[in-house]
């Protein structure tokens, strides 16, 4: 792979910057620019840049993090669709495949704050702070696209922080009569570039409970008897056991602070307060299931106790203290976990100092339970149905299915024409969740309900929260009635990873299911830039047209219940397949090391 093409934020990635589709000197001294969106860089497979009249152009894709649509109307016209449903049509250009827009006026009109700086041909867009409002039993605040936020509550006065991170305040007013007896005063504020701050004045003992997604444009909180209390943990002050030498301390930055604040039933955060900013990094170790957060060339405060039991029903216990490599040292935090979750980092200036944010997904379910059964072997034998040594136990996993809210994807057109794909994705989906959790894999779904999360939300979903596999499911639809029939697995390009996890899972759901199977194929078959979601992956992805919703037979298979039951056990073995088909590789290319080594 190439060098990425700009500097990321942290828990972000990239793509290598595609060729643009000519090679005229015009296009060569095309300057490039950067979007940033939710105060991270947006990752683009075609690197935006200034069109000839100044303006920044890039893919019209990242619409998407603004909660829209498009729809390409030609070569050289684009609609996008709002949340609102309201349509605007936009020039465009096509560079490397890609439909590429003035983005700074397609954001401002789907109600983007953008902000053009020419010094770092930077542009940056944030939502707008819309309305904050209160009633007697709950705080509603809308932006004008959807955001991610955090709520935490403070003592001393008692208090609840609603931040809500890539936003602009706009014009909303600083402070919003209250209307709680619980509630004394409500009041907004800037408290960085990126990040807005609603600040809810308290009284005593008042609870509260987050009934918001984690990304959304409408944020809601339960106030009083609706709520349920919910306070920090904090790690608190004594002196850790003594620690073997270690190097140099360049930084000098020291972990002054750690905490546990559970902001919802989905999320909770640890929140780690340093002197100053250092380079971090992650690690997920298992058996144990444990997640590192290391700082480098920080040390730990020696008033911070060195273990610290959480009640939480994911994080067990939080650790403070160093990890020595030859060369230099960490300050490590570990989180304790009773299985493997998802997880993002962000980080928050404060006064004189930094604040990192470990992004804990939870879930209001129990733990997975490892039963493991001895898989049966079919009849017929051979490497098909064999049983697979591969195992899920400790792997994060995205179930994504298919589109959702108002967009109902295909519906039997032929029939009643109110059967719809994203009702049975998500019946196979959840079904798909409750196996893979069952064989020890802890799994993230991009939607639980019936709403839309846009296309690239999804796989961004995955790649913030370090996943180790992605599969979206869908339903085909394609000809005249009974047409078409079979299950097809699609993967990006020509990903030779991806191509054997699509082949490993079509196999196992032919064998499971009677659909007819019509083997893998890459989606570059479909579009030229390949799917969206498995284009946005970075980890081995796959998209699972389960059948065809024209076809009579494959639409009564789809309904069945046993049926949805066994394309999700098909799709777990297939998983297992391909993880051992991993290892093996893993294991025959260290032997070819071993052997090359031995040769000199």
């Amino acid at each position: 792979m190439s060098k990425l093409p700009f500097l990321l934020t942290a828990g972000m990635f990239a793509f290598p910057a595609l060729l643009l589709s000519s090679t005229s000197a015009a296009q060569a001294e095309i300057m490039p620019a950067t979007i940033i969106i939710g105060g991270r860089i947006v990752p683009f497979q075609v690197k935006p840049y200034l069109g000839p009249d100044g303006a920044a152009m890039a893919p019209v894709d990242a619409v998407q993090l603004l909660g829209a649509k498009y729809a390409p109307d030609s070569d050289t016209l684009v609609t996008v669709t709002a949340a609102s449903g309201r349509k605007t049509q936009w020039p465009c250009t096509i560079v490397g495949g890609r439909y590429c827009v003035p983005f700074a006026k397609v954001a401002e009109a789907l109600g983007g704050a953008v902000d053009w700086k020419p010094a770092t041909q930077t542009l940056t867009v944030r939502a707008k702070l819309e309305m904050v409002r209160q009633d007697s039993g709950s705080l509603t605040i809308y932006s004008s696209y959807p955001v991610y936020y955090s709520v935490k509550r403070i003592d001393s006065p008692e208090r609840l922080y609603v931040d809500l991170f890539g936003m602009d305040l706009a014009t909303t007013p600083a402070n919003i009569p209250s209307a709680s007896g619980g509630v004394t005063h409500i009041r907004s504020g800037q408290i960085d570039y990126q990040t807005v701050r609603i600040t809810v004045d308290l009284k005593q003992g008042m609870p509260f409970k987050v009934e918001s997604g984690i990304q959304t444009s409408t944020v809601r909180v339960a106030l009083g008897e609706k709520g349920h209390s919910v306070r920090p943990s904090p790690v608190t002050a004594s002196v850790p056991p003594p620690v073997a030498a270690a190097p140099a301390l360049p930084s000098g930055v020291t972990i002054t602070h750690v905490a546990c604040v559970v902001i919802s039933p989905a999320l909770t955060q640890v929140a780690i307060t340093t002197t100053g900013a250092a380079h971090y990094s992650t690690e997920r170790l298992d058996s144990p299931s444990r997640l590192c957060f290391d700082l480098e060339g920080a040390v730990a405060d020696k008033r911070l106790q060195a273990s610290e039991a959480v009640d939480n029903p994911i994080i067990k216990t939080i650790r403070i203290g160093q990890f020595l490599t030859p060369k230099t040292a960490f300050g490590r935090v570990v989180l304790d976990l009773s299985h493997m979750v998802g997880y993002s980092v962000d980080t928050r200036p404060v006064m004189g100092g930094m604040t990192y944010l470990i992004n804990v997904i939870t879930s209001d379910t129990a733990p997975p339970i490892i039963t493991p059964t001895p898989p049966a072997v079919e009849a017929q034998g051979g490497r098909d149905s064999a049983p697979s040594n591969g195992s899920l136990a400790g792997k994060l996993i995205v179930v994504d299915p298919g589109h959702g809210g108002t967009d109902s994807g295909a519906r039997d057109e032929f029939r009643s024409g109110r059967v719809y794909e994203k009702d049975i994705t998500l019946a196979i989906g959840r079904r798909l969740r409750d196996t893979l959790q069952r064989s020890g894999a802890t799994v993230l779904m991009t939607r639980n309900e019936d709403t839309l999360p846009s296309v690239m939300a999804r796989p961004i979903l995955a790649n913030l929260h370090h996943a180790d596999l992605f599969v979206s499911i869908h339903c085909d639809s394609s000809g005249g009635q009974n047409s078409h029939s079979g299950t097809t697995v699609y993967f990006h390009a020509q990903s030779g990873t991806c191509r054997q996890m699509a082949a490993d899972i079509g196999r196992r759901i032919s064998e499971k299911t009677g659909i007819g199977y019509n083997g893998i194929k890459s989606d570059t078959i479909r579009f030229s830039t390949g799917f969206g979601v498995l284009r946005g992956s970075m980890m081995p992805a796959v998209l699972i047209e389960t059948g065809y919703m024209n076809n009579d037979s494959d639409l009564a298979k789809l309904r069945d219940d046993a049926i949805q039951q066994k394309i999700a056990e098909g799709i777990t073995a297939g998983l297992k397949d391909f993880l051992a088909d991993q290892r093996a590789n893993a294991r025959s290319a260290s032997s070819v090391q071993d052997a090359a080594q031995g040769a000199y």
